[in-house]
Formats: C-alpha cells, sequence, structure tokens
C-alpha cells in the first residue's frame, strides 16, 4: 500500500484549480450540502485543513458553531415546497452512495466527511506535529467516479463534464462584453472570429457559445447550432440577468477564504 503524502504543489494557483474544478462539476448538484462544503473547505487550505477548520464553512443560523455533529440534512419545515418533496428522494440517494463504502445512513457533516474519505476523494494524514490535516485528491474525481448514480443523474453530470471544456473559452467570449470595466449589451462577431479569441477552432466557438446561451443571460440573433462559421451575428447580453444568474469564483481574499460572487437571486 502506497503511503499518503500531502500534494508536492499546493500553491495558490493550484488550489484556485481545484476549487474551480468542484465548482464547475457535479459536486454543485450533491447532497447533502456539506458533501460540497467540506470539499471547499479542504480546497482552501493553505497546509491541510482540520477538522476544526473546517467549521467554518458549516456555520449558519442553524449551526452558528459550525459542529460536526450537527444535522446534516435541513430542517424540512425550513424547505420550499418543491424542496421538500425532493428531500427524501436525495436521502435515499445518499443512503445508497454511504452502503456502496459500508457506511451507515448520512446524518451528521461528520458522517458526510467520513463518507469522502472512505471515498478516496479525500484523505487525513498526521504531520510532523502528529495534528491530522485533511488533503483532496488530486485530480479531483467527480461524483459518478466514486459513488453509484442513478441513470438520470449521471447523464446529467456527463453533460456538465462536457460543458465544462468549453466554460473556459466562454468566459473569454464573456470578457468581450466588459472592457475596461464597462459593460457592454452586443458584440457583432463570428464563429471565425471567436475561434481565434479562443485558440481553437469554429466548433468550438460554437459549443462556448451554446454553452454561453444556456443561462438564458446571452443570446444571438442567428441559430449558433447552424451558422456557417464566416457568417456575422450579434451576441446579446441581458446584464440584470446576468448578475441574478451567474456564480463567479475569484480564487482566494488576503486571509485565504474564497472569494465569490453569488447571483443576486440566490435564496
Amino acid at each position: 500500500m502506497v503511503a499518503l503524502m500531502p500534494p508536492a504543489s499546493w500553491t495558490e494557483q493550484d488550489r484556485e484549480h481545484y476549487l474551480q474544478q468542484i465548482m464547475r462539476s457535479g459536486w454543485s448538484r450533491m447532497r447533502p450540502y456539506s458533501l460540497l462544503f467540506l470539499l471547499l473547505g479542504v480546497g482552501i487550505a493553505e497546509n491541510g485543513a482540520t477538522r476544526e477548520s473546517l467549521k467554518a464553512g458549516l456555520r449558519n443560523s442553524e449551526n452558528p458553531q459550525g459542529d460536526l455533529e450537527a444535522a446534516c440534512w435541513e430542517d424540512p419545515d425550513d424547505l420550499h415546497e418543491d424542496e421538500q418533496a425532493q428531500q427524501p428522494k436525495l436521502i435515499e440517494a445518499a443512503e445508497l452512495y454511504a452502503a456502496h463504502y459500508g457506511r451507515p445512513p448520512l446524518q451528521t457533516h461528520t458522517d458526510v466527511l467520513e463518507l469522502l474519505l472512505a471515498a478516496g476523494v479525500l484523505y487525513e494524514v498526521p504531520d510532523a506535529d502528529g495534528t491530522l490535516r485533511l488533503f483532496p485528491k488530486l485530480p479531483a474525481p467527480v461524483p459518478a467516479d466514486v459513488f453509484p448514480l442513478d441513470e438520470e443523474e449521471a447523464a446529467i453530470q456527463k453533460q456538465m463534464l462536457i460543458d465544462s471544456a468549453y466554460e473556459g473559452p466562454s468566459y473569454r467570449i464573456i470578457e468581450l462584453f466588459e472592457p475596461d470595466g464597462l459593460r457592454r449589451e452586443e458584440i457583432v462577431t463570428s464563429l471565425d472570429r471567436l475561434a481565434r479569441l479562443i485558440d481553437g477552432d469554429p466548433q468550438d466557438a460554437r459549443e462556448a457559445v451554446r454553452l454561453l446561451t444556456e443561462v438564458g443571460d446571452f443570446t444571438t440573433t442567428l441559430n449558433v447550432a447552424d451558422v456557417p462559421a464566416h457568417k456575422v451575428f450579434r451576441i446579446q447580453c441581458d446584464w440584470e440577468q446576468f448578475d441574478k444568474k451567474r456564480i463567479n469564483i475569484h480564487g482566494m481574499t488576503e486571509d485565504g477564504k474564497l472569494a465569490v460572487t453569488l447571483p443576486s437571486d440566490l435564496d
């Protein structure tokens, strides 16, 4: 058995890349939410997280101390009607994930952490002083790598992986709308032009624009699915919708916290 060691390279750039991987993959869909929050807590730690340091990411009005032994599932009375209807299904799915590793049903945040350790998504090793520290497996596995997702969820997360390949190029297109901090409502372009911008080919540009328009804040004057590569068209941005719907990660602040701009309509 190979002994687990802290990452040989774990710079700020490495951490930001890991956080982007987690946020843009199927982990953002997994429940309970602490499956995601614990991964992010480990990801922002410079020299390995401790169980104590993970409490910061679990604090909320129901759990102000971030107690790892607190319930990992929301009180149904605090959920919207549609969320209440979905919760039993989510709990059942999580039970299957836990059973896959011989673990009991998830009830506390500690249960969630132990499942991530059992699945090999995280690992915990002592440092030189004997303090146990948590590190992420690199490259970060996606949920389908470690959990028995049902067919519908697996298909959704597979599409997310395909889309993630074009997220970087789509962000470069967004930058065209914000030159020098200004916000343009429209640009005139073609797939050939965009391909040069993203260092790809017209099909890459087509997929990047498709991804850009799926959120609902960007629209095109021509159907990007079949527009010829040389044909000029317009891409338009509704900035009000952009601010409502998009989440952006900006790396970490000087004090080591995750810097995120949240959508304004996030509940």
